[in-house]
């Protein structure tokens, strides 16, 4: 079967317990005559190999639970480069409510819509909240750098270590109820349609940014959220979570010898990453303010500013004196960073354009500011400065921010 880049892909994951004739099934896709333009692909007779290259499934999919692609390769043109080009240009709306049509007739756990050989969803309808977030979360599970705890490693993960995490992933999803998912949708589309549940990212034209998928993504796996010990509540305050610290331990013994377990997490420490320039550490009204370099920021930066990881954040090399170390650790940090692209923020779900910068900006000392959100870390302001921009996380200070690098 030959398949297309950028073909539109409607994913259908079914229950496990489902007995679908082919006549229901049929009827239940459309009929014969939507097929009869579209391929089947049924992923299971796949090596999984080749799942995991087109889309992953685990550790969401159970035993027993089948996969069905349906493909339409002549819905869109393939872009010339998918890198440059994020936009989908295709009215999405249609494949959408097929999709929830489906689900609702059909034994379908869950259902996406998506373009073959790119990252992300445009569309996910389920039958829970819980299967919303789960389905986003495959991309922390299957990260070989990224440990139980939602941090990232200098290096993989031992194979022990990789399979705790792929253990703990459904006590993950018992962390957040269905109002703290919800309580963290910001610039998606979220609906319930009778018994199932709908999120999309779509414009109102119907087309696709596939920026803002990994804005989605980044809000319902809530990695920033994790517990502790995994499947026990969330704690929304950090100061909260150093009590089930001790509680960890026998748990931990349990899986592996104390020493073993105390020296993994420890080891990247005395092996900082060599590469870029130092960050500096200021101080605005008593609070630390950390100023990176271009070299030093990026999302998976933002995402451990986001998580107040500051081992992971601050090397020993940086120009970071200890007492100042010592504070940002009791009492964290606030941040200014440089920003190269407009798109790289957003604002009310959508990617900043140059155009809603100009006309919504507003004037502070020096330049203009404007408040965005900054995927994996949340609100933030964004700053201009002697034409160079900058977002940094001190927004009742922006200003004040916007001296450290003048």
């Amino acid at each position: 079967m030959a398949l297309s880049l950028d073909s539109i892909v409607t994913d259908l994951m079914f229950q496990a317990s489902a007995a679908i004739d082919q006549k229901t099934l049929i009827d239940g896709l459309g009929g014969e005559a939507a097929l009869e333009t579209k391929q089947l692909l049924d992923v299971d007779r796949l090596d999984p190999r080749a799942e995991m290259e087109l889309s992953p499934s685990m550790p969401f999919r159970r035993r027993g639970e089948r996969r069905l692609m349906i493909i339409d390769d002549q819905a869109t043109t393939p872009r010339q480069d998918p890198g440059a080009d994020p936009i989908i240009k295709t009215d999405l709306r249609p494949y959408k409510e097929a999709l929830i049509e489906m689900c609702q007739k059909l034994p379908v756990r869950l259902g996406r819509v998506f373009a073959l050989g790119t990252w992300g969803d445009a569309v996910i309808v389920a039958r829970s909240l819980r299967d919303l977030r789960g389905v986003c979360l495959i991309p922390w599970a299957l990260d070989p750098q990224i440990d139980i705890d939602g941090k990232r490693r200098q290096t993989p993960l031992s194979q022990k270590e990789f399979e705790a995490k792929l253990m703990a992933f459904e006590k993950r999803l018992e962390e957040l109820d269905d109002q703290q998912i919800t309580a963290r949708m910001s610039g998606i589309t979220f609906e319930r349609r009778g018994e199932v549940v709908v999120i999309d990212v779509l414009e109102a034209d119907g087309t696709w940014d596939q920026r803002k998928s990994m804005m989605m993504e980044a809000q319902l796996a809530a990695v920033e959220t994790f517990s502790m010990i995994p499947g026990a509540p969330s704690q929304t305050a950090k100061a909260a979570e150093p009590a089930p610290a001790a509680a960890k331990k026998p748990e931990a013994a349990a899986a592996a010898p104390p020493k073993a377990e105390a020296k993994k997490p420890e080891a990247p420490a005395p092996k900082p990453e060599p590469k870029g320039p130092p960050i500096a550490a200021k101080e605005i009204d008593g609070k630390v303010v950390l100023v990176f370099p271009p070299e030093r920021f990026d999302l998976d930066v933002a995402a451990a500013l986001g998580k107040r990881d500051w081992d992971q954040v601050v090397r020993s090399s940086d120009n970071v004196p200890g007492a100042m170390r010592d504070k940002i650790q009791r009492d964290g940090a606030a941040w200014i960073a440089p920003l190269e692209f407009l798109s790289e923020v957003f604002v009310e779900g959508k990617p900043l354009t140059k155009q809603q910068f100009e006309k919504d900006a507003r004037q502070v000392d020096g330049g203009r500011a404007l408040d965005v959100h900054f995927p994996r870390f949340g609100e933030v302001v964004l700053l201009e400065i002697a034409g160079k921009r900058y977002v940094t996380s001190l927004t009742d200070r922006a200003e004040r921010a916007a001296q450290l690098v003048k």
